[in-house]
């Protein structure tokens, strides 16, 4: 089946459209804020705006969603990962977005996920003067992320990696990432200052927990352990499989699976350093996982190999 739809572009636009305009339909009908505590200022303005402007908040939330589908397929084909028809990326992603119900209650993941496809969207393997204003950029970017979800932190570590795969020079760039990233905080700390409101927006990161994915939204019993387990089996086989394929390609196809491998095993991170309870939390996984998907439908196996992992990847994210 995967290898049919990998064929034919005009079903993927078909079921890509059909996947946008149910997702469209469910932010407008059904999205609401997540209610879980101690989130970010950001997030918590955010959730704030919602309740008083909904419509125009979920505006913004589809806006970010088509952005993340458009991110996800430049990413995909500026980096050659798929030929330039290919919409698998967007399909797999909005389809596990709507198969976990990730757009009914929107948790802060959905930011994180949309600032990470921003910063990844930039060249790191462009001349000295280039990287220098990308890489400062990335900072800014990423420091906005944090404050919407404190778990985007871990986007710090995903740009270092990321420079230290892709150039020689480091050291002074990693300097201007971290230098834009203090820019935000300054002018934050500074209009708090300003404004007298200094002590609650301090405040707000003594709230800051991790390890919230052990404080579960709903009881795990036992079929939910066992797609936990499956799916964090499938997890590292796509990671060890696209290691060992990449084996055989040429230095710079190798080096991208590298960065998209060390980005998929950063990303775990993110999952423990989280507020967010059991299953919001897996949803910083969907972006590595649709990539891999994607990667898998382009495999040729004339027993469907592809296509029951795939299936047994969805049916683990949706339990």
């Amino acid at each position: 089946m995967l290898q049919f739809l990998n064929r034919y572009t005009s079903l993927q636009w078909l079921i890509l459209i059909v996947l946008s305009a149910f997702s469209i339909f469910t932010i407008v009908t059904k999205t609401q804020i997540t209610t879980e505590i101690d989130t970010c200022f950001l997030f918590h303005f955010f959730t704030n705006q919602f309740v008083k402007n909904e419509y125009l908040l979920k505006g913004i939330i589809i806006a970010i969603l088509i952005t993340q589908t458009a991110l996800l397929q430049y990413f995909f084909i500026k980096k050659e990962f798929v030929s330039k028809n290919s919409l698998l990326p967007a399909c797999f992603y909005l389809s596990i977005l709507l198969l976990t119900k990730s757009l009914h209650i929107l948790s802060p993941f959905f930011f994180t996920t949309f600032f990470f496809l921003l910063i990844i969207a930039f060249d790191y393997t462009a001349s000295s003067v280039k990287i220098k204003n990308n890489v400062f950029w990335v900072g800014i970017i990423i420091a906005i992320a944090t404050c919407f979800d404190h778990a985007a932190i871990l986007l710090l570590i995903v740009a270092i990696a990321t420079l230290f795969i892709n150039q020689f020079s480091k050291m002074k760039e990693i300097g201007i990432l971290f230098s834009g990233f203090l820019l935000v905080y300054f002018y934050f700390f500074s209009f708090h200052f300003f404004t007298d409101n200094l002590d609650e927006w301090l405040y707000s990161f003594q709230k800051i927990k991790e390890l919230g994915v052990f404080q579960t939204a709903e009881p795990i019993d036992n079929v939910k352990i066992i797609a936990l387990l499956v799916l964090t089996i499938l997890y590292f086989f796509f990671i060890i499989k696209f290691k060992l394929l990449s084996e055989s390609k040429v230095i710079v196809q190798r080096k991208k699976i590298i960065t998209l491998n060390t980005w998929s095993l950063l990303i775990i991170i993110a999952v423990f350093v989280s507020n967010s309870s059991y299953p919001y939390a897996l949803g910083y996984l969907f972006f590595p996982i649709s990539v891999y998907l994607s990667l898998l439908a382009q495999e040729k196996n004339p027993f469907y190999i592809q296509d029951l992992i795939s299936i047994f990847t969805l049916v683990a994210l949706c339990l």
